[in-house]
């Protein structure tokens, strides 16, 4: 006999069977016993979650020699004719390769004839938003008064596409993804009868990958049968769907937070040496810091959200509390960029070099330390040195932006030279002292940067912020924040400094450096937005 896949295998032939849609079952049992059998029905839902299945079944149960029944017998002549799929009651039809108006015209001629041995006769149409317009415009009149012997079942993977006209004739069930837990559960029952050595880690890995389709998951599981010599592994699993560990993920994500890029690139390098798809590997980041995102936000409330069992969400939990919501959500954003750059470059790994570098760019800059006096000796004669630019390959500009530094400018110096204590030296030190703060929390200089010194009395400063951006003051004015920007600014302006912050109508920036006033007052400019310079 030849083999039969798990998809087939296991295909279900009761409603009991059908897992993860047991809103639906029950009422279509119900309208069974009762006797309200609709002329018409829409299933939707994703590829692989029982639409199809669900139809071959209600069939099943309107034609079966006891039916119209709940639990048709699976032993009459109609029910192994439908599960054969050769029964002349019950039409399967493919909505892709039969989409025309001709053939929908055949179909209304042969609909009026009774069924040869059923009750009814059953048209199944599959994938039928394929169905051109002109082919629904052809069965509405059918559909909407179609012989007392007739039934149709429609299945669609985007009932967005089907006519409104069409959707209003119909009863809609909407299928579901099936969670990770049921899929996993049902998994580890099929690899017993299968006698498949499989960890239970990479059960939960192809449940995980399946994205809530059971066909998916029993044709994953199918593959890995061939290894059923020996016990299989989630490393398998990974190796097959060319996706990407999560111990390389949780790896990455801490090189992140240390803000070291070459443990961060060399582990992006190992990955690429496994093999794995980079476009993958982007859509796993993603999803990891999704994940982080969710338990931070919602801890246990969320919990459920998040497809992982208790170790790895504990892990993911530890993990998030590295970060501030925003910086999470910015890495995020700089993941889906990194995703648009990558459909429109042939080279995948140099845009997710960049995205790392970026991220992990305000770590890295050398420290400026102060110069150590050399001990008396003889003179020497002085030694002419090549000259330096001050910045290394890795260097790069602690901005949003990812500006690479090659002036050769040091990094400016607060804490050594006395500094002015009054309104216009602080303005004009503004950068200096956000760029400051950005070292140690780069949201909160992001914030402080949309404001502006307006004013300041004895040692408390106010900063002022245009109304439309009320969101940076809030945050701010966080007690974490508070206590952060005060240090920062009482170290390097040599005061006890408290900083107070306001909403105004409108900003006015001023003293500008001179190429920069030169260019706006040329152009007729504003400034929308400023970032601090190294």
């Amino acid at each position: 006999m030849s083999y039969l896949v798990l998809a087939r295998k296991y295909r279900p032939q009761q409603f009991k069977e059908i897992i993860g849609q047991e809103h639906i079952i029950e009422i279509l049992k119900s309208a069974i016993a009762n006797g309200k059998i609709a002329h018409a029905y829409l299933f939707c839902g994703p590829r692989g979650i029982g639409k199809t299945s669900c139809a071959r079944i209600l069939a099943k149960a309107l034609n079966c020699v006891n039916g119209p029944t709940e639990n048709p017998c699976g032993k009459c002549n109609a029910c192994l004719e439908i599960t054969k799929g050769n029964s002349f009651d019950v039409l399967e039809i493919d909505g892709a390769s039969n989409r025309g108006i001709d053939e929908i015209r055949t179909l209304r001629e042969n609909i009026k004839f009774a069924p040869t041995y059923g009750k009814f006769k059953i048209y199944i149409v599959d994938e039928v938003h394929m169905l051109t317009t002109e082919a629904f415009n052809a069965l509405l009149k059918t559909l909407e008064e179609p012989p007392e012997h007739a039934k149709f079942i429609f299945a669609t993977t985007e009932p967005n596409k089907v006519p409104q006209t069409i959707l209003s004739r119909c009863q809609r069930f909407d299928f579901k993804r099936i969670s990770v837990k049921t899929l996993k559960d049902n998994l580890v029952a099929i690899s017993k009868k299968e006698i498949i050595n499989i960890e239970d880690e990479a059960l939960f890995a192809i449940s995980k990958a399946a994205q809530g389709s059971f066909r998916d998951a029993l044709s994953i599981l199918d593959q890995l049968g061939a290894l059923s010599q020996r016990t299989i592994s989630s490393e398998d699993v990974y190796s097959m769907l060319g996706l990407v560990e999560l111990d390389y993920l949780f790896k990455l994500t801490d090189y992140l937070t240390e803000k070291n890029p070459i443990k961060a690139l060399s582990v992006v390098n190992e990955i690429i040496e496994k093999g794995k798809d980079l476009r993958q590997l982007n859509k796993n980041i993603i999803e990891h810091f999704r994940n982080m995102m969710i338990i931070k936000i919602g801890e246990k409330q969320l919990e459920k959200l998040v497809e992982y069992p208790s170790a790895i969400k504990e892990m993911l939990w530890q993990q998030a509390s590295k970060f501030e919501v925003n910086e999470i959500i910015k890495i995020i954003e700089l993941f889906i960029e990194n995703q648009e750059t990558a459909r429109i470059t042939e080279n995948l790994r140099f845009p997710l070099e960049v995205t790392i570098a970026k991220i992990t760019a305000s770590g890295i800059a050398p420290k400026s330390s102060a110069p150590v006096a050399p001990a008396k000796e003889a003179p020497a004669k002085e030694e002419k040195k090549p000259q330096s630019f001050g910045f290394t390959p890795a260097k790069v500009l602690k901005s949003e932006k990812g500006q690479v530094d090659i002036t050769g400018h040091s990094e400016p110096e607060t804490q050594d030279a006395p500094v002015e204590f009054n309104l216009q030296k602080i303005a004009k030190m503004w950068d200096i002292l956000t760029h400051a703060i950005s070292k140690i929390k780069m949201s909160t200089a992001t914030y402080l940067q949309e404001g502006k010194p307006v004013e300041l009395e004895g040692n408390i400063l106010t900063v002022a912020f245009p109304k439309s951006h009320s969101f940076q003051k809030e945050s701010l004015e966080t007690a974490v924040n508070i206590a952060l920007v005060e240090k920062i600014l009482s170290e390097n302006l040599r005061n006890d400094v408290i900083v107070k912050y306001k909403l105004v109508d409108a900003l006015s920036y001023e003293n500008y450096e001179p190429g920069v006033q030169k260019v706006i007052d040329k152009f007729a400019g504003k400034v929308v937005s400023q970032w601090h310079n190294e």
